[in-house]
Parts: structure tokens; sequence; C-alpha cells
């Protein structure tokens, strides 16, 4: 489904509402109401078994007897009981309506019958190509064509902002407070269940329109991660993309499922892909409302460059400490704070603006003001709002804390495009995610999601047939042998003795580890210990006993990856050894590793100023550590029958790397 087939469904010339009714609680006449209302200058065809005139209208009792030659610009809008869709949808395509909206509820969500329903509407409407939405969703939303086709009331201008939003209930919350904030956007599309349209294709219509400066997306699940990852790299480049993901608790996962009737993806994995994409992470809808108040001002954001600085005007001491505080908490630039003490009047922050804003350094500007005797909410709002206008590519926010005595101010605020937060931390925290953007979308580069594998499969996770493959990967391994008694005298001293095999993996916790072994002698004993104590285990084809030479030096890492089944491997390093999960120094990114990526990965681990010689010790090879992280990317895309692969501990010194020990997981 190509970005250009969503052309007509975003941009229709006409619309059809198939269950318009008489009655205004219906939702299919609120659908109707809101169209009309809405200035939409296209055909409207009410669709209704009894026909008639409906808000004016000539009604149709079928869409069959909707007049034209040409179907293909028509929208439908379909808005019965779920048991009556099916029938509808396939009358749509017959004639030759490819452009769908499905309202109604009563799908995967709601059950078995229902999700076999869904499940065959799908498989229909893929087989005749329809661009279906929903169900169970609240609508669309587009300015551009003037169209409101939900049961919900929105913004009337157009604005540069799209909302995709999975829940049709925060949808609807979202349209009332951008309506409450005065903030207009381009697009809202409400997702339902997804069951043909997914974020990843209105994601794929979005890169077409070059008037959007942000792209906010409330998400319950994720259908294909790495499609998802491939298209947020690319659209980032020249607008930010923010996700809000829900069910990242084990509770939340559960709850979603249950909503949306489908899995939850892994906290981790998406986390570590739409880092890799440049997205903005949302933690909360406070985040998604800040985000959409600042970003309102988005032709003022290309303007702040990199050497720029926040600074605060204030007429209350604590307020700029907490503002500071904050600041630092976000790790983002600070310049100066100006405290204009509690006396401060209009004029004299008027005075501070013009002076301030004359420094190139600056932007953005936090103007904050708490109701003392001599404030003047409303004249100092008017100041900024003047300021505003002079230095239009400085990008101004505003924290009137209080109540009654501000909120006149705030609203005048609002209305001229100033965004204002109850709190300066919010305008903070809200601008430290924009800041991040900037200074990641430079790096991103376009995700490219794996094509496959002309790689043999392996058939096992044997132990030593393991290191044998990270040695194919160029991935320097201690020398590992299988433990012979007749071979004695070939081994390495000290040597490690090890019992491996799959119901071995936590070696060390079983006693199956034994460290240090000077002689021959040394390693018989232990080799004739471990058998007695695992005699059952031994006993199978795939438990034997390893040797391996004792490595004396080096500081014990971890890499690894896991499959996940939406965003594919992801690649792990950390601190390792015995103490991985107690230190918790772990990272995690998106498998299409290259050097750069892997070094800016290690530089991110807490341990990383000890590896690079801290206080003047001596420094480890960082670059062979990335090489054996790209290494295992490679691997990962070349054996996709590889669910996990851990290597504990990768020993690395000033010289290299080597893996002391592999699991693998098919």
């Amino acid at each position: 489904m190509s970005s250009k087939s969503l052309q007509h469904f975003f941009n229709p010339t006409a619309v059809a509402v198939i269950g318009a009714s008489r009655d205004r609680k219906k939702i299919g006449r609120q659908i109707l109401d809101n169209i009309i209302s809405g200035g939409f200058t296209g055909k409207i065809y009410p669709v209704n078994l009894e026909g008639g005139r409906i808000a004016g209208l000539s009604a149709y009792r079928t869409v069959a007897d909707i007049p034209g030659k040409n179907p293909a610009p028509i929208l439908a809008v379909i808005a019965i009981p779920a048991a009556f869709v099916f029938n509808e949808i396939k009358k749509c395509a017959a004639r030759g309506i490819k452009n769908i909206i499905v309202i109604s509820a009563g799908f995967k969500e709601s059950g078995m019958n229902g999700r076999r329903l869904e499940e065959e509407i799908a498989i229909y409407a893929r087989a005749k190509r329809l661009n279906l939405l929903g169900p169970n969703c609240l609508g669309l939303v587009s300015s551009v064509s003037r169209l409101n086709a939900t049961f919900s009331a929105a913004c009337s201008g157009s604005g540069r902002i799209a909302l995709l939003s999975q829940s049709g209930a925060i949808g609807s919350a979202a349209l009332d407070w951008l309506r409450m904030k005065k903030l207009n956007f381009r697009y809202f599309v409400s997702l339902g269940n997804k069951a043909v349209l997914s974020e990843n294709q209105i994601l794929d219509y979005l890169q077409t329109d070059h008037d959007l400066d942000l792209v906010v997306t409330y998400l319950e699940e994720i259908d294909n991660g790495e499609q998802l990852v491939s298209l947020i790299s690319r659209l980032s480049k020249r607008c930010p993309v923010a996700v809000l993901k829900a069910g990242i608790s084990q509770a939340g996962s559960r709850l979603a499922r249950s909503h949306t009737g489908a899995l939850a993806g892994s906290t981790s994995a998406v986390r570590a892909g739409l880092e890799r994409a440049g997205a903005i992470w949302l933690d909360n809808l406070g985040d998604l409302f800040n985000l959409l108040t600042i970003t309102d001002s988005a032709g003022r954001l290309a303007a702040v460059k990199p050497d720029q600085k926040m600074s605060l005007i204030t007429n209350a001491g604590g307020l700029a400490v907490l503002a500071v505080d904050e600041i630092s908490r976000s790790s983002l630039p600070f310049g100066r704070s100006e405290d204009l003490l509690g006396d401060a009047d209009a004029k004299r922050y008027q005075t501070a603006l013009n002076r301030i804003l004359k420094d190139k350094s600056v932007n953005p500007l936090l103007v904050m003001l708490t109701p003392q005797t001599a404030t003047e909410p409303v004249p100092t709002a008017q100041a900024i709002i003047r300021a505003a206008r002079r230095y239009p590519d400085k990008m101004i926010l505003a924290s009137f804390v209080g109540g009654t005595a501000v909120n006149p101010a705030r609203a005048l605020l609002q209305e001229n495009n100033i965004p204002v937060f109850d709190y300066p931390e919010e305008a903070i925290a809200s601008w430290a995610k924009v800041f991040g953007y900037q200074e990641k979308r430079k790096l991103v580069t376009p995700y490219q999601p794996h094509q496959g594998s002309t790689q043999r499969p392996l058939a096992s996770g044997d132990y030593l047939e393991s290191f044998r493959l990270l040695k194919r990967y160029g991935i320097p391994s201690v020398s590992s042998r299988r433990y012979d008694d007749t071979q004695l005298r070939r081994y390495s001293y000290p040597a490690v003795l090890k019992l491996v095999g799959p119901a071995a993996w936590h070696k060390t916790d079983r006693g199956g580890v034994i460290l240090n072994l000077k002689n021959a002698a040394a390693l018989k004993a232990a080799a004739l210990k471990l058998k007695k104590d695992n005699r059952k285990m031994i006993g199978t084809a795939s438990a034997y006993l390893a040797v391996q030479p004792q490595v004396s030096s080096g500081r014990e890492m971890i890499i690894g990856f896991k499959r996940d089944e939406s965003f594919g491997p992801l690649i792990l390093v950390g601190q390792g050894g015995i103490y991985t999960e107690i230190a918790k120094d772990l990272k995690i990114t998106t498998g299409d590793l290259n050097q750069a990526r892997a070094l800016s990965l290690i530089k991110s681990l807490n341990i990383y100023p000890v590896l690079n010689g801290l206080r003047g010790q001596k420094k480890y090879n960082i670059a062979a550590l990335a090489r054996a992280l790209v290494s295992l990317s490679r691997l990962a895309k070349g054996h996709p029958e590889i669910k996990e692969l851990d290597i504990n501990p990768l020993f690395i010194t000033g010289r290299g790397v080597a893996a002391g020990d592999v699991r693998i997981i098919i």
C-alpha cells in the first residue's frame, strides 16, 4: 500500500456517511453534522435504509445509489452495528469506493466472535486493496480538506501538527484540549483496532506532506516495529516525531491487550527502536500536551542553534532556583537568570525582555511570573507578545504561576501563540525533549529493515560450535576445547573447566565452573568431581566438559542480542561477569550497528570513563569492543534462527577483546 493510494483518503472530494440518522443522538448523525458544520466543500451523501432527506441533504438507501461515474475520490464512513459492517464494506468495494473508515465497535476488542469478524474484514479489505481505517475508531480530521469525519468537535483552523491515536477516547480528549488551547492541527487520525491501516501506512503518507512541524502518536500496540523505525528515521530528519507508548508496565501491557485485543510490544524493544529512529519519547499525557504547546511555535524552534542557551526572567527568586535545578537535571545549556524582584511591573519586564533578547546566545527565554502586590499579569503578557513579534526567531516560553490572578494573562498568551505553562518545570522538561531531538536528528540515518539471510542455519546451540560461529564472524574468543582425559598435556595451564550444555547455562550458580587449575592432575581431579556431581546431565549428548585457558587480565563485559518479534534483533552491551544483573549498566539498540553507532553506544555506559582510562589508569581497547558489536550485528542478521545470544564474559584489555563464554538459544 503506497502513500499515493491514500491521497483520496486524506483529501476526498465526496463523503458518504453510512448510518446517517435523523436522530441527532446517533453517532452517524453526529458525524454527518460535523462534516457539514466543519465546512467540507465536497459532496456529502447520507446513506440510510429509509432514504428521504437527512440534515437537509438527499439520503440514499445504499452506496450503490450514490451518483457519479468516478467513485475513487469518495470516502465512506461506516457507523452502524458491527454485525452489518462487513456487508456494507462489500457494497463499497462493488461500487468502487476504496477509502473506508469503520467507526463501529464490537470487533476484536469485544471477544472471539468480534475477532473472527474483524479478521474476515481484514482479509477481504486487503484482497480488494481497500484503505480501511478502524474499526472501533473515532475517525479522521483533515484540515487540508476542512473535513471532520469524527463524532467529536475539533478546531476549525489549519495548523501544522499531525496527531495519531490508537485510543479514540484519548484522541477525543486531545481534540478537546487543542480547542481549549486554541491550537490548530493539520491531521487527526484515530487508528482504532488497525485491521488494515496502521500507524505505518499513515506515517508513510505524512512523509509526503512538507507542511508539518510535528507528528505525535499514541500507541497501545506496534504491529511492525522495524518498519516503524524505518519510517520515523526518515521523517524525523525534517520533522519531530513524538511517541507515547502505553502498556510499558506489566499491568499496563495486560490492560492494553484487553483494550485493543492485541499484544503490546516490550518496553526495551520499543525504546531502543524509537531512539534509533530519532523519535521523541513521551512518558505520559502531560508530556504529550506540553509538547503540543511548545511546538505550536515550531517556526521558532528551527532557529534555535546548538550554541544558544536557555535563560530566565522572573519576579520570584524561588522560581528561578527551581527552574535552574530542572535545567541542570535536563542537561540543558544554561545562559543566565535575571530576578526583577517582587515589585516588578510590566515596564520592568519589557525592559528586561528587550535587553536579554538582544543577546544572540539567548534562545529560548523562559519568562516566569507570580502574582504579587505590584505585578501586572495582563500588561506583562502584552509585553511578552510584543517581544515575540520583535524577535520572531527567538523562542519565548512563559510560566505564570498562580490561579485567578494570572488566568486572563495565560489566555492572552495562548491566543497569541506564546507557549504558556502552569509551572516552569513543565516548560523546561518539554523544551529538553525538543532540544534532545534537535541534537540527535543530525546523527540519525535511515534504518533499513532486514531482508532475510542466505546463511546456513544452525542446527543447535552447541557450546563449541557457538565459538566456531563467533570465529566465522570475526569475534575473537578464548581457545575452547572439549575435555578429554587422554589429552591432558595439550591444554594450557592454568586452566578453567566448565560444565556446558542447555541445562547448565548458569554454570557458576551450580558449581559448573572450576578456575585456576594449575596442572594436568588438578584438571583431571576437577573433571572427575564435575562428572560425579552431574552424572545424569553429562549422560546426555548435549552436555559435556570444556576446557579453556585461565584469563588473568582484562575487564569483564557482556555483549549479545535478543530477537524481538516486531523490532528484530536488539544488540546489548554492558558490564559483564557474575555482577551483570547487580550493576545493571546495560545499553540496548537496534541491530543495524556500524562502528560509529557502536562507539556511541559504548560511550553511553556508566563504565565508559573507566574503559577510557579514568584518572590516568590504563585504557581498554574500546574500538575492538565496538568492532565486536558490529560483528555481532552481522551475525544476528545472518542467522534469524537464533533467538538469543549472550557473550558473558567478553574480556576486554588494552590489546583487544576475547569471548570467554557464549550461550545461544535457537
